[in-house]
C-alpha cells in the first residue's frame, strides 16, 4: 500500500535518513547512500622543516544493533603517525642515525582543534635560559653638595611646628598633634629646648631637651634628656646629626644639668661623641596564659590578704609614696614631685592602674582603714610600670599575675613587661633567662661637670661606708682627661678635692668615669678588660666599695606619648 500527497513528500525528505516502510515489513536491508557530501578531514602536522598534510579518507558509517549511526575512528600509534608525516622529509640515501632523527622529530605538544590535530615539534637540546636582569647603575651615597653644607642649629620658632611634626613622623615613637601642643603645659617647659637644624630655609633636623631631677641612688642631681632627635632621611650621613647633638649638650651645660641622659637606638654614634653606654631598656613580651600559668606554679605568697581594683585620684599621693619607696633602689629614675606627678597624671599617657589595698576598703582619703602597697600602670597590652612596697615581698607577682587575669578576660593575646633589667619578673614573661631582645633602646649618658656630681654624691658614699662598718679614713683618686682629683671620708663626711689624686687613683677615659660615678662600672672586670688602670691594688678595691654597681632603671611612664 502506498502513500500519496502529503507523506510522500514527507518521506522523500527524510529519505536519506531511514529506509521506506515496504522494506521494513518485507524483511530486506536497503542501503541508502548518504545525500550529502561528507569532507575529506585532513590531519596538519608541523614540524621546523615543513608541514605536511596526511589526507584520511572518511570511513562509511556503520549501522548497530540498536539501528544508530556510529562513525568509527581511526587510531594508529603515534610513532606511525609520526613516521607517516614525516616519511617524505627524509631523503633516500641519508646517512642520518636513528638517535638523531629522534632528535630532530621528537614530538613536543599534541594539540586537538576543531580545524584539526596540530603537533608542534621542538628539538631535544636544551635552550639557554634568557635572564632578564635590571640593570642599576652605581650610584653615589654621597649626599649632594647642598646638603654638605654645614647647617644652623638654632632654637626653634612658632612658625616652625607644623614642620617640625612632619620631620618627627618618621620616628618609631612620633608625638600627635595634640600632644605636640600640649608640650607647653610641661613644668619646666621653655621654648629654647627645642632645636632645629636648618639648611636654607629648611628644617633638616630636630631635637628636645627635657630638664629633670634624676636619682643616683638616694641622690637627687640636675640632669636633661635629650629626646627625638631626628633628621631628614635625605640628609643623613652628613654630619648634622652630631651637630644637632653638640649644640644640645651646650644648652645642657647652659641650663645647669651635670648630666645627660638619652634612649636611643644608634648608641654608636654618641659614643663616637663621648657619651657613655649604660645599659639597655628591657622590653619583653609574653603570652598572659602561658606568664599565668608559671606566677601559679612558683610558691605563693605568705602574709595579708590583698585586694585590687583601680584606683581613685585621691590615691595619687599613696602611689607617689610607693614609687619613692622603690626608686631610691636604682640610678636613672625621676625625682617625681606631686606637682610633676599630677601633669603626669593630667597627660592621659595610660590606660589604667590597678592599685593593691591591705585592709576594709573604703572611701578613704588619709588610708586610716586600708593602705596601698603596690600599683600598676598599664597602656594597651604595655605595663609601664609595676611597684610594690618592700614590706611585702613577693606581691609584685601577684599584681602580675591580676595584670594576666584581665587581659586574658579583655582577650588580648600578648602583653609588654617593662623594667628595669635587674627585674626578676622579666624570667616570669619570657619563660626563658635570657631576655634580651633586638628592638631593645640603648639609655647613653655624658657627664658635665664630674665634679658636682661627685661633690654631691660624697654625703651619700660617706653615710654607705658607715652603715657597712668602715671608719677609718679613705682616699681615691680619679683622674680622667675631665676630671682630676679625689675624695675623702673620713668621720662619716665625704669631701672631694680638685687637682690632687694621691697614691692611690684610677686613671680612665671620660667614658668610663661616667660609668664610675653613675654606679654602672664593675671596678673588677673594668680593670681586667683594659678600660681602667689601678695605681694599687687597695686603689682597686677602694673602687669597688664607694661606687658598687646599682641597677639602672629609666621609667617609661615620662617618654610615652600621649
Amino acid at each position: 500500500m502506498h502513500r500519496t500527497g502529503r507523506s510522500q513528500k514527507r518521506s522523500s525528505r527524510r529519505g536519506p535518513l531511514r529506509a521506506s516502510r515496504t522494506s521494513i515489513r518485507s524483511g530486506t536491508r536497503a542501503v541508502v547512500a548518504p545525500s550529502r557530501t561528507v569532507a575529506k578531514t585532513s590531519l596538519k602536522i608541523r614540524s621546523e622543516s615543513a608541514a605536511v598534510r596526511k589526507k584520511i579518507a572518511p570511513r562509511t558509517p556503520a549501522r548497530s544493533r540498536a539501528g544508530s549511526v556510529k562513525s568509527k575512528v581511526d587510531v594508529r600509534p603515534a610513532t606511525e603517525s609520526i613516521r607517516l608525516a614525516a616519511g617524505t622529509a627524509k631523503p633516500n640515501g641519508a646517512a642520518q642515525s636513528t638517535k638523531a632523527v629522534a632528535a630532530e622529530k621528537i614530538v613536543h605538544t599534541v594539540e586537538i582543534r576543531p580545524a584539526g590535530t596540530v603537533i608542534s615539534r621542538r628539538p631535544m637540546v636544551k635552550r639557554a635560559a634568557v635572564q632578564h636582569l635590571p640593570h642599576h647603575p652605581i650610584v653615589s651615597l654621597r649626599p649632594p653638595a647642598w646638603m654638605l653644607a654645614e647647617c644652623h642649629v638654632s632654637p626653634a620658632r612658632a612658625g616652625d611646628q607644623s614642620e617640625i611634626l612632619q620631620l618627627l613622623a618618621g620616628l618609631p615613637t612620633p608625638p600627635s598633634k595634640a600632644e605636640f601642643h600640649a608640650a607647653v603645659d610641661h613644668p619646666d617647659h621653655d621654648s629654647a629646648n627645642r632645636l632645629v637644624a636648618r639648611l636654607g630655609a629648611r628644617i633638616v633636623g630636630h631635637a628636645e631637651i627635657i630638664p629633670r631631677t634624676m636619682l643616683v641612688g638616694k641622690t637627687a642631681v640636675q640632669a636633661a634628656i635629650i629626646d627625638r632627635v631626628a633628621v631628614l632621611p635625605e640628609c643623613r650621613g652628613a654630619g648634622h646629626g652630631q651637630r644637632i647633638v653638640q649644640a644640645a649638650e651646650d644648652r645642657m651645660r647652659r641650663i645647669g644639668a651635670m648630666i645627660g641622659f638619652s634612649r636611643t637606638r644608634i648608641a654608636s654614634s654618641f659614643h663616637d661623641l663621648g657619651w657613655s653606654v649604660l645599659g639597655r631598656d628591657c622590653v619583653t613580651p609574653g603570652r598572659p596564659t602561658d606568664i599565668l600559668a608559671r606566677l601559679l606554679e612558683a610558691p605563693q605568697r605568705e602574709g595579708d590578704t590583698v585586694t585590687m581594683r583601680q584606683w581613685r585620684h585621691v590615691e595619687l599621693p599613696a602611689i607617689l609614696r610607693i614609687y619613692r619607696q622603690n626608686a631610691s633602689r636604682f640610678v636613672g629614675s625621676i625625682d617625681r614631685s606631686e606637682a610633676y606627678s599630677r601633669w603626669l597624671v593630667s597627660r592621659g599617657a595610660f590606660d589604667s592602674i590597678l592599685v593593691a589595698l591591705v585592709g576594709h576598703d573604703r572611701y578613704d582619703l588619709h588610708e586610716t582603714t586600708a593602705r596601698i602597697v603596690g600599683y600598676a600602670i598599664q597602656s594597651g597590652n604595655r605595663v609601664l610600670e609595676l611597684m610594690a612596697d618592700p614590706e611585702f615581698p613577693g606581691l609584685d607577682r601577684d599584681i602580675l599575675a591580676r595584670v594576666c587575669a584581665e587581659a586574658i578576660e579583655n582577650d588580648r593575646q600578648e602583653i609588654i613587661y617593662e623594667s628595669s633589667p635587674a627585674d626578676p619578673l622579666h624570667q616570669a614573661v619570657a619563660g626563658v633567662e635570657n631576655t634580651v631582645h633586638g628592638n631593645d633602646r640603648m639609655i647613653v649618658a655624658k657627664v658635665f661637670k664630674p665634679l658636682e656630681l661627685l661633690t654631691a654624691l660624697a654625703p651619700a658614699i660617706a653615710t654607705r661606708l658607715a652603715e657597712s662598718g668602715l671608719c677609718e679614713t679613705l682616699e681615691l683618686g680619679v683622674d680622667a682627661p675631665s676630671f682630676r682629683g679625689s675624695i675623702i671620708v673620713a668621720n662619716g663626711k665625704g669631701t672631694v678635692h680638685s687637682g690632687r689624686v694621691g697614691r692611690s687613683y684610677l686613671k680612665l677615659v671620660d667614658a668610663e668615669l661616667a660609668r664610675l660615678l653613675l654606679s654602672q662600672c664593675d671596678p673588677q672586670e673594668a680593670a681586667a678588660a683594659g678600660r681602667l688602670e689601678p695605681s694599687t691594688q687597695i686603689a682597686l678595691k677602694l673602687a669597688t666599695q664607694i661606687f658598687p654597681r646599682v641597677p639602672l632603671w629609666c621609667p617609661m611612664w615620662d617618654d610615652m606619648p600621649a
